[in-house]
C-alpha cells in the first residue's frame, strides 16, 4: 500500500529589526545657539541596542552627529519596507524632546511634541506617519526617554 506524503509548511520565523537613537547634544545652528547637553543618552541607546541583540534583533544605532532628521527617517523607512506581518520593530529614543506650535490642530493644549534631532526636530506627527508605513500586523514598540513625550 503506498503512503501519501503531506508537504507541511514551516512558519516564517519573525524577524526583529531596531532603531535606538542616543543624542548626548544637538547642532548649535540648528537650535538658537543651544546644544542641549546631556550625559548619558547615548549609553541608553547602546543599552537598547545590546537588548535588541540578546533577543535576535537586528539593531541600527543612530549615536550623536549620526541622529539626525535624515538618517532616522531613512531607518524608519527601510524598516518599514522591510518588515511583514508577524515581524517586530523596536524604536527608542534617548535625548531632549520639545514643544512646537501644533502643526494638524488635534493637540488639545495646541502644542505637538518632538524628538530633538541633531539637526532640527521630529514632530510626533510625523513619527506617527512614518509609523504607519508598517504593514499591518507588524508589532511595534516605542520607547521614548525624552522630555514632553506624553502624548
Amino acid at each position: 500500500m503506498a503512503t501519501k506524503t503531506v508537504a507541511t509548511k514551516t512558519p516564517k520565523a519573525a524577524r526583529g529589526l531596531s532603531l535606538h537613537i542616543g543624542l548626548n547634544s544637538v547642532n548649535p545652528a540648528h537650535y538658537g545657539g543651544w546644544s542641549g547637553p546631556l550625559a548619558a543618552c547615548e549609553f541608553d541607546a547602546k543599552d537598547m541596542a545590546a537588548l535588541a541583540t540578546g533577543r535576535g534583533i537586528k539593531p541600527t544605532l543612530l549615536l550623536a552627529k549620526d541622529g539626525t532628521r535624515a538618517k532616522t527617517l531613512s531607518a524608519l523607512r527601510a524598516a518599514a519596507k522591510t518588515l511583514v506581518k508577524g515581524d517586530f520593530f523596536m524604536l527608542t529614543y534617548s535625548g531632549h524632546g520639545g514643544q512646537v506650535p501644533d502643526v494638524s490642530g488635534e493637540e488639545a493644549d495646541k502644542l505637538d511634541e518632538t524628538w530633538c534631532l541633531y539637526d532640527g526636530q521630529l514632530i510626533d506627527d510625523e513619527l506617527y506617519a512614518e509609523l504607519g508605513r508598517f504593514a499591518t500586523g507588524v508589532r511595534i514598540l516605542v520607547l521614548s526617554d525624552s522630555c514632553h513625550s506624553g502624548t
